[in-house]
């Protein structure tokens, strides 16, 4: 079955990772009338004993060291930024991997092996998604590719696999900016994926791409930590967008997501 517009959840697992990745599609089956909703997964919210070193670190890269303003701002950076693109939101309540205790405690440990007691987290996940009030039966998923290893993306692929299983039409997003910084991290993704993703498909997005450029625009408080590669993060994406179209056209890429034995996540750490 080739991608075209339907109902649609485009699963995030961070407030930004819709616009960044697959913005130019959320908005096209915006106007074609679909009704998309977005779901961010990891957006609980912030209390102080949750915000150890890492986290902290984090906050300061972002000029926002009080945890009750993280979470004010962010969600409401992703609320703009839905409301750019056309899309409905919904919020999750599970915590952000930099929060989630003393499992991740560096960059390292946060690209990264799973830690072993959050493997069934993906279930769970799988789970919730069909219990949304979003939910359709017939809905198409949105989910990250996981690149770049990212624990959460991660997590939120390997829901999406779990749901293609049971018969969801699942499609994997190409995870940016990772894929446009570090290329090589694409194709170590998808050697490591081949049995469970199909080959890839673009949406031209063109008419779309200055909507998107705007929904990633509405989080000031991550771009320039985001795109702290290059200074002109509006030609970035939009290079990248037009690298994968025809003719001059801007195009965003995805896979589907086969329900096949095995998952998109590495083996656990030790414990």
């Amino acid at each position: 079955m080739p991608l075209a517009p339907r109902y649609a959840l485009f699963l995030q697992p961070h407030y930004d990772d819709v616009a960044l990745s697959c913005g130019g599609t959320a908005a096209a089956w915006s106007a074609a009338g679909c009704a998309p909703s977005i779901v961010t997964v990891f957006a609980s919210e912030v209390v102080h004993a949750m915000v150890g070193e890492l986290a902290a670190h984090k906050h300061a890269r972002w000029k926002l060291d009080d945890p009750d303003a993280v979470h004010a701002k962010r969600r409401e950076e992703d609320a703009r930024a839905a409301a750019v693109l056309g899309c409905g939101i919904r919020w999750l309540g599970l915590p952000d991997a930099i929060y989630r205790g003393d499992r991740y405690p560096d960059d390292g440990a946060l690209y990264g092996p799973l830690h072993p007691e959050e493997v069934a987290l993906a279930t769970h996940l799988a789970d919730e998604l069909l219990e949304l009030p979003e939910w359709r039966a017939g809905a198409q998923v949105f989910v990250p590719l996981g690149v770049g290893d990212h624990v959460d993306h991660q997590l939120a692929f390997e829901a999406g696999r779990q749901l293609a299983a049971r018969g969801v039409e699942v499609w994997a997003y190409e995870d940016l900016p990772y894929g446009i910084h570090t290329p090589a991290a694409l194709d170590r993704r998808l050697a490591q994926l081949v049995e469970v993703v199909g080959p890839a498909e673009t949406v031209t997005v063109t008419d779309t791409l200055e909507r998107k450029l705007a929904a990633i625009g509405a989080y000031g408080s991550q771009v320039p930590v985001i795109f702290r590669f290059t200074d002109d993060y509006r030609g970035a994406i939009s290079g990248h967008a037009r690298s994968l179209g025809s003719g001059g056209a801007a195009a965003e890429r995805f896979w589907r997501v086969r329900g096949q034995p095995g998952t998109g996540v590495p083996p656990p750490a030790a414990a």
